[in-house]
């Protein structure tokens, strides 16, 4: 199952908001998301899938996911369907943002970007905050400023989020022992990997598969 990370629909992870229009002609395979969708049918016909079941999607029809859920389209009979595509952090993001300020907007710092590239292709390296700010050829205590501006996190917090999401997926996906999918996002203590991952979803990763699982 493919998962679309931020890094491919947000450029600018100051403000991760971003939307489209899609028309499907063919079934969309299941993949997941490391952000919340809201998809709007406009006109057609088809069936949404998920780890909820099955709904047949009609005009006005609204389907909206949260960071980590899988879904697809089977059916699509003229199916056209505007995305509204939310990062996971973008309510605290807009909190800081109401926030009065004498000085002027943050502009986000391309060793940022580039850092949230680095994890997110490798997630299961055993990165520091300082072997990431090497990387990106910057102080540590900058980067960590830095990030905080950009993202509303740590980078730390940011890699945290993203081995929650791909292990996620991989736990609805495969049939692969909760403890190897840990491994695999870059956690090997099972209880730390089990503690990361129900403060993001709010589930252990047994309980998350149960209930999310197709």
């Amino acid at each position: 199952m493919h998962q679309i990370l931020s890094s491919e629909v947000f450029p600018d992870q100051r403000l991760p908001v971003a939307g489209e229009r899609l028309e499907l002609v063919a079934d969309v395979a299941p993949h997941s998301h490391a952000f919340f969708e809201i998809a709007v049918v406009l006109a057609g016909r088809g069936t949404h899938v998920s780890a909820a079941g099955e709904v047949l999607l009609q005009r006005d029809s609204v389907v909206v996911l949260r960071p980590g859920d899988w879904h697809g389209y089977t059916g699509c009979d003229g199916l056209v369907v505007r995305n509204a595509y939310l990062g996971a952090d973008i309510f605290s993001l807009l909190s800081a943002a109401l926030i009065p300020s004498d000085g002027p907007p943050t502009l986000a710092h391309p060793a940022v970007q580039h850092a949230m590239r680095l994890l997110e292709a490798s997630i299961d390296e055993p990165w520091t905050l300082d072997r990431l700010a090497t990387s990106v050829n910057l102080a540590p205590g900058y980067l960590v400023r830095l990030f905080g501006r950009t993202a509303g996190v740590s980078p730390m917090a940011y890699l945290n989020r993203l081995r929650a999401e791909r292990a996620a997926g991989l736990l609805i996906e495969s049939d692969l022992p909760v403890a190897t999918v840990g491994a695999m996002v870059g956690w090997h203590d099972p209880s730390h990997a089990s503690r990361r991952f129900r403060a993001c979803f709010g589930l252990s990763p047994s309980r998350y598969r149960a209930a999310f699982r197709p």
